[in-house]
C-alpha cells in the first residue's frame, strides 16, 4: 500500500501499533467503539510486527467490517524514524488537503482526536 492507494481529499489518521501492545490495544478498542465519530476519517493502521501477528489482530478486532479502515505492514520501518516515535499507540492526524494536523504518543481519548480533527479540518 501507497500514498496513491489512500483516498484523496479525506482527513487521515495513520495510526501506527504492535498487535501486542496493550495501550495499542485499549486505542483500537475505544476507537472501534466510538467508530461513528471517526466514519468520515480514513484510518491507516500499520504495524512493523511480523505479519502473522498483524492478521491475528486484523482478524480478532473484525478490522474488515469497518470500511475507513486499512491495515498494512510497514516492512521498510520507515514510520519511526520518519515520525520520531517513541511511544506506541502513535497517531498522526492529517486534514483533507493532506496537511500534518498534530501527532499523538500513546493511549489518546477518542474526544481528542475529533476534536483535533475538528478545529484543524
Amino acid at each position: 500500500m501507497t500514498r496513491d492507494d489512500l483516498s484523496k481529499n479525506k482527513k487521515t489518521m495513520i495510526l501506527y501499533f504492535s498487535p501486542d501492545c496493550d495501550h495499542c490495544k485499549h486505542q483500537v478498542d475505544s476507537m472501534l467503539t466510538s467508530i461513528k465519530q471517526l466514519q468520515d476519517i480514513q484510518i491507516l493502521m500499520a504495524t512493523y510486527q511480523p505479519f502473522e501477528e498483524m492478521k491475528s489482530f486484523y482478524k480478532s478486532y473484525k478490522i474488515a467490517s469497518y470500511p475507513n479502515i486499512k491495515m498494512g505492514r510497514d516492512t521498510q520501518f520507515f514510520f519511526p524514524p520518519f515520525y520520531k516515535i517513541l511511544n506506541l499507540p502513535f497517531m498522526a492526524l492529517y486534514n483533507d488537503k493532506g496537511k500534518l494536523i498534530t501527532t499523538f504518543e500513546g493511549t489518546t481519548p477518542i474526544q481528542k482526536l475529533v476534536e483535533a480533527f475538528r478545529s484543524n479540518g
